[in-house]
C-alpha cells in the first residue's frame, strides 16, 4: 500500500482504499482500477493524494529539490528526540508529506520537459513540410 499524489496516478494502478469527502462520503470505492477519466476526475475534485495497492511509484527523494532537501534534514531537526516516540511520529509525518511533495515536483518537471519535447518534435516536423 502506498500513498501518491495523484499527479502520479496512472492506469491500471488499483484504489487500496477508498477515496472519500471531507464528510466520509464515498467517492470511489477500494479496489477500482484508475483509468484516465477517473484521474482526470480526481485532479477536478482537488483530490491530493490517494492511496493504491503495493509501492508503484519510487518515491525516493534522489534529486535536489527544495522539497527532497528538507526530507533529508530532518535526521537533523529530529536528533534529541530520538527516545520521543511522539515525535518520532512527527518527524514521520514531515518526511512522508516532504517526500511527496518531492514526488510531485519531479513528475511537473518531467512532465513540462516531454511537453517540450514534443512541441520541439512537432515544430520540426512542420518546418520541414514547409
Amino acid at each position: 500500500m502506498q500513498k501518491i499524489p495523484v499527479k502520479l496516478a496512472a492506469p491500471g494502478m488499483k484504489l487500496a482504499k477508498p477515496v472519500t469527502r471531507d464528510n466520509g462520503m464515498v467517492v470511489l470505492a477500494e479496489g477500482l482500477e484508475l483509468t484516465d477519466g477517473i484521474i482526470q476526475k480526481l485532479e477536478s475534485m482537488d483530490v491530493e493524494r490517494i492511496i493504491v495497492k503495493g509501492n508503484p511509484v519510487d518515491l525516493g527523494a534522489n534529486d535536489n529539490s527544495s522539497w527532497s532537501k528538507k526530507s533529508e534534514r530532518l535526521d537533523y531537526l529530529f536528533r534529541s528526540y530520538t527516545k520521543d516516540k511522539w515525535m518520532y511520529r512527527v518527524k514521520g509525518f514531515f518526511k512522508e508529506y516532504f517526500d511527496l511533495k518531492a514526488a510531485a515536483q519531479k513528475a511537473e518537471e518531467e512532465a513540462e520537459r516531454l511537453a517540450e519535447e514534443q512541441a520541439a518534435a512537432e515544430a520540426a516536423e512542420n518546418g520541414g513540410k514547409a
